[in-house]
Protein backbone atom coordinates (compact mmCIF):
# COMPACT_ATOMS: atom_id res chain seq x y z
CA UNK A 1 0.00 0.00 0.00
CA UNK A 2 2.73 2.84 0.84
CA UNK A 3 4.10 2.46 -2.62
CA UNK A 4 0.91 2.88 -4.08
CA UNK A 5 1.22 6.31 -2.70
CA UNK A 6 4.52 7.42 -3.69
CA UNK A 7 3.60 6.46 -7.41
CA UNK A 8 0.72 8.77 -6.99
CA UNK A 9 2.63 11.14 -5.47
CA UNK A 10 5.06 11.58 -8.59
CA UNK A 11 2.82 11.60 -11.15
CA UNK A 12 1.02 14.67 -9.35
CA UNK A 13 4.30 16.38 -8.96
CA UNK A 14 5.05 15.46 -12.96
CA UNK A 15 1.69 17.01 -13.55
CA UNK A 16 1.97 20.21 -11.66
CA UNK A 17 5.33 20.34 -13.33
CA UNK A 18 4.03 20.23 -16.70
CA UNK A 19 1.20 22.61 -16.10
CA UNK A 20 3.90 25.35 -14.93
CA UNK A 21 5.78 24.51 -18.27
CA UNK A 22 2.24 25.11 -20.21
CA UNK A 23 1.67 28.62 -18.39
CA UNK A 24 4.97 29.26 -18.69
CA UNK A 25 4.36 28.45 -22.12
CA UNK A 26 1.39 30.64 -22.55
CA UNK A 27 2.35 33.55 -20.83
CA UNK A 28 5.43 33.60 -23.72
CA UNK A 29 2.91 33.35 -26.24
CA UNK A 30 0.54 36.25 -24.83
CA UNK A 31 3.53 38.33 -24.75
CA UNK A 32 4.96 37.87 -28.27
CA UNK A 33 1.19 38.25 -29.33
CA UNK A 34 0.99 41.61 -27.16
CA UNK A 35 4.27 42.89 -28.70
CA UNK A 36 3.00 41.95 -32.12
CA UNK A 37 0.03 44.25 -31.60
CA UNK A 38 1.66 46.73 -30.29
CA UNK A 39 4.19 46.82 -33.52
CA UNK A 40 0.80 46.63 -35.92
CA UNK A 41 -0.35 49.86 -33.95
CA UNK A 42 0.17 53.26 -36.70
CA UNK A 43 2.87 55.69 -34.71
CA UNK A 44 2.47 59.38 -34.89
CA UNK A 45 4.79 59.84 -37.64
CA UNK A 46 2.53 57.41 -40.14
CA UNK A 47 -0.56 58.89 -39.18
CA UNK A 48 0.99 62.16 -40.25
CA UNK A 49 1.64 61.28 -43.31
CA UNK A 50 -1.30 59.23 -43.93
CA UNK A 51 -3.18 62.71 -43.08
CA UNK A 52 -1.03 64.47 -45.46
CA UNK A 53 -1.39 62.31 -48.45
CA UNK A 54 -5.22 62.47 -47.68
CA UNK A 55 -4.48 66.35 -47.74
CA UNK A 56 -2.63 66.40 -51.12
CA UNK A 57 -5.18 64.18 -52.62
CA UNK A 58 -8.17 66.11 -51.66
CA UNK A 59 -6.32 69.30 -52.95
CA UNK A 60 -5.45 67.94 -56.03
CA UNK A 61 -9.52 66.84 -56.35
CA UNK A 62 -10.29 70.34 -56.11
CA UNK A 63 -7.86 71.61 -58.27
CA UNK A 64 -9.38 69.24 -60.94
CA UNK A 65 -12.89 70.44 -60.03
CA UNK A 66 -11.90 74.24 -60.04
CA UNK A 67 -9.86 73.83 -63.75
CA UNK A 68 -12.59 71.63 -64.88
CA UNK A 69 -15.43 74.56 -64.02
CA UNK A 70 -12.94 77.41 -64.84
CA UNK A 71 -12.53 75.74 -68.21
CA UNK A 72 -16.43 75.19 -68.84
CA UNK A 73 -17.23 78.91 -67.43
CA UNK A 74 -14.80 80.38 -69.62
CA UNK A 75 -16.65 78.60 -72.57
CA UNK A 76 -19.90 79.55 -71.59
CA UNK A 77 -18.41 83.06 -71.18
CA UNK A 78 -16.85 83.20 -74.71
CA UNK A 79 -20.83 81.90 -76.71
CA UNK A 80 -22.08 84.57 -74.18
CA UNK A 81 -20.08 87.09 -75.38
CA UNK A 82 -19.96 86.17 -79.24
CA UNK A 83 -24.07 85.68 -79.07
CA UNK A 84 -24.10 89.67 -77.62
CA UNK A 85 -21.37 90.84 -79.96
CA UNK A 86 -23.43 89.17 -82.76
CA UNK A 87 -26.44 90.82 -81.38
CA UNK A 88 -25.23 93.82 -81.41
CA UNK A 89 -23.84 93.79 -84.75
CA UNK A 90 -27.66 92.50 -85.84
CA UNK A 91 -28.93 95.57 -84.30
CA UNK A 92 -26.42 98.33 -85.66
CA UNK A 93 -26.88 96.40 -88.97
CA UNK A 94 -30.85 96.94 -89.14
CA UNK A 95 -30.71 100.59 -87.43
CA UNK A 96 -28.32 101.68 -90.42
CA UNK A 97 -30.81 100.24 -92.76
CA UNK A 98 -33.22 101.81 -91.76
CA UNK A 99 -31.88 104.78 -91.19
CA UNK A 100 -30.90 104.67 -94.91
CA UNK A 101 -33.93 103.85 -96.24
CA UNK A 102 -35.38 106.87 -94.49
CA UNK A 103 -32.50 108.96 -95.75
CA UNK A 104 -33.62 107.96 -99.48
CA UNK A 105 -37.08 107.33 -98.90
CA UNK A 106 -37.77 110.20 -100.85
CA UNK A 107 -34.93 109.38 -103.80
CA UNK A 108 -37.76 108.06 -106.65
CA UNK A 109 -39.61 111.56 -105.80
CA UNK A 110 -36.35 113.86 -106.01
CA UNK A 111 -34.87 111.81 -109.47
CA UNK A 112 -38.52 112.54 -110.81
CA UNK A 113 -38.04 116.11 -110.11
CA UNK A 114 -34.54 116.23 -111.82
CA UNK A 115 -35.82 116.82 -115.37
CA UNK A 116 -37.92 119.75 -114.10
CA UNK A 117 -35.02 121.16 -113.27
CA UNK A 118 -33.48 120.74 -116.31
CA UNK A 119 -35.95 122.08 -118.28
CA UNK A 120 -36.13 125.13 -116.25
CA UNK A 121 -31.98 125.50 -116.81
CA UNK A 122 -32.54 124.94 -120.59
CA UNK A 123 -35.90 127.78 -120.51
CA UNK A 124 -33.06 130.19 -118.35
CA UNK A 125 -30.94 129.72 -120.96
CA UNK A 126 -32.82 130.45 -123.93
CA UNK A 127 -34.47 133.27 -122.79
CA UNK A 128 -31.05 134.69 -121.77
CA UNK A 129 -30.22 134.45 -125.32
CA UNK A 130 -33.51 136.35 -126.37
CA UNK A 131 -32.59 138.62 -123.90
CA UNK A 132 -29.11 139.70 -125.57
CA UNK A 133 -30.74 140.00 -128.37
CA UNK A 134 -33.65 141.99 -127.33
CA UNK A 135 -31.99 144.51 -124.76
CA UNK A 136 -34.84 146.60 -125.36
CA UNK A 137 -37.37 144.16 -124.28
CA UNK A 138 -38.20 144.61 -120.73
CA UNK A 139 -40.51 141.98 -120.33
CA UNK A 140 -38.64 139.56 -121.55
CA UNK A 141 -35.86 140.66 -118.39
CA UNK A 142 -38.72 140.30 -116.27
CA UNK A 143 -39.82 137.09 -117.45
CA UNK A 144 -35.98 135.35 -117.27
CA UNK A 145 -35.89 136.61 -114.13
CA UNK A 146 -38.91 134.85 -113.02
CA UNK A 147 -37.90 131.55 -114.06
CA UNK A 148 -34.60 131.81 -112.72
CA UNK A 149 -36.85 132.50 -109.19
CA UNK A 150 -38.45 129.69 -109.41
CA UNK A 151 -35.14 127.37 -110.30
CA UNK A 152 -33.73 128.97 -107.58
CA UNK A 153 -36.05 128.48 -104.87
CA UNK A 154 -37.21 124.85 -106.55
CA UNK A 155 -33.01 123.76 -105.77
CA UNK A 156 -33.38 125.79 -102.43
CA UNK A 157 -36.31 122.91 -100.89
CA UNK A 158 -34.47 119.98 -102.93
CA UNK A 159 -31.09 121.16 -100.88
CA UNK A 160 -33.41 120.50 -97.67
CA UNK A 161 -34.03 117.12 -98.53
CA UNK A 162 -30.55 116.23 -99.04
CA UNK A 163 -29.77 117.19 -102.86
CA UNK A 164 -26.79 119.05 -104.25
CA UNK A 165 -25.44 119.95 -107.70
CA UNK A 166 -22.10 117.99 -108.94
CA UNK A 167 -19.89 121.29 -109.87
CA UNK A 168 -18.34 119.87 -113.01
CA UNK A 169 -17.79 123.59 -114.73
CA UNK A 170 -14.14 122.95 -114.04
CA UNK A 171 -11.73 120.77 -112.85
CA UNK A 172 -10.35 116.65 -113.92
CA UNK A 173 -12.84 114.35 -114.72
CA UNK A 174 -13.99 111.93 -111.89
CA UNK A 175 -15.44 108.77 -113.08
CA UNK A 176 -17.45 108.31 -110.18
CA UNK A 177 -19.51 111.48 -111.00
CA UNK A 178 -18.77 112.46 -114.56
CA UNK A 179 -19.59 110.70 -117.94
CA UNK A 180 -18.05 111.88 -120.71
CA UNK A 181 -20.36 112.15 -123.81
CA UNK A 182 -17.49 113.86 -125.75
CA UNK A 183 -13.59 113.82 -125.73
CA UNK A 184 -11.61 116.82 -127.98
CA UNK A 185 -8.69 118.52 -128.22
CA UNK A 186 -8.13 121.99 -126.22
CA UNK A 187 -5.01 124.43 -126.22
CA UNK A 188 -6.28 125.91 -122.82
CA UNK A 189 -7.50 122.97 -121.26
CA UNK A 190 -5.34 120.40 -120.01
CA UNK A 191 -5.59 116.49 -120.76
CA UNK A 192 -8.27 114.96 -118.66
CA UNK A 193 -9.61 117.90 -117.31
CA UNK A 194 -13.12 119.28 -118.21
CA UNK A 195 -14.01 121.56 -121.22
CA UNK A 196 -17.75 122.02 -120.59
CA UNK A 197 -20.65 120.76 -118.79
CA UNK A 198 -23.40 118.98 -121.10
CA UNK A 199 -25.72 118.26 -118.43
CA UNK A 200 -25.46 118.86 -115.13
CA UNK A 201 -25.18 115.99 -112.22
CA UNK A 202 -26.87 115.37 -109.03
CA UNK A 203 -25.49 113.94 -105.68
CA UNK A 204 -28.12 112.84 -102.81
CA UNK A 205 -27.35 112.76 -98.92
CA UNK A 206 -23.30 112.72 -101.11
CA UNK A 207 -24.46 109.49 -103.19
CA UNK A 208 -24.28 110.24 -107.06
CA UNK A 209 -28.22 109.62 -108.49
CA UNK A 210 -27.56 111.13 -111.42
CA UNK A 211 -23.42 111.47 -113.24
CA UNK A 212 -23.11 114.71 -114.38
CA UNK A 213 -22.07 114.38 -118.37
CA UNK A 214 -19.23 116.09 -119.83
CA UNK A 215 -17.02 117.33 -122.23
CA UNK A 216 -13.15 116.08 -121.44
CA UNK A 217 -10.02 117.09 -122.92
CA UNK A 218 -8.07 114.98 -124.93
CA UNK A 219 -4.49 117.86 -124.70
CA UNK A 220 -3.00 120.20 -126.95
CA UNK A 221 -3.72 120.07 -130.91
CA UNK A 222 -0.90 117.69 -132.59
CA UNK A 223 1.14 119.91 -134.72
CA UNK A 224 0.58 118.59 -138.56
CA UNK A 225 3.64 119.41 -140.68
CA UNK A 226 3.26 122.93 -143.01
CA UNK A 227 2.78 122.45 -146.71
CA UNK A 228 6.20 123.66 -147.60
CA UNK A 229 7.92 121.28 -145.58
CA UNK A 230 5.37 118.59 -146.93
CA UNK A 231 6.75 119.93 -150.76
CA UNK A 232 10.18 119.29 -149.91
CA UNK A 233 10.15 115.76 -148.95
CA UNK A 234 8.29 114.95 -152.06
CA UNK A 235 10.93 117.38 -153.88
CA UNK A 236 13.40 114.52 -152.13
CA UNK A 237 11.92 111.50 -153.09
CA UNK A 238 11.17 112.96 -156.45
CA UNK A 239 15.44 113.68 -156.66
CA UNK A 240 16.46 110.48 -155.18
CA UNK A 241 14.46 108.28 -157.85
CA UNK A 242 15.69 110.82 -160.71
Amino acid sequence: MSENKEVVIEIGAENDKSDAETSATQDDSDNTTEIENKNDEPTVETLLAEIEELKESFKKQIEEVAESERSQYETERERLLRTAAEAENTKRRVENDAKKQLKFANKNIIEGIIPVLDSLEAAINSIDEKVKTEEQNPDMSNFSEGVELVHKQLLDVLRTHGLTPIDSATGSFDPNQHEAVFATESDEVPEGNIIEEFRRGYLLHEQVIRAAQVVVSTGKKKEEPSDERTEEIIIEISTEEE
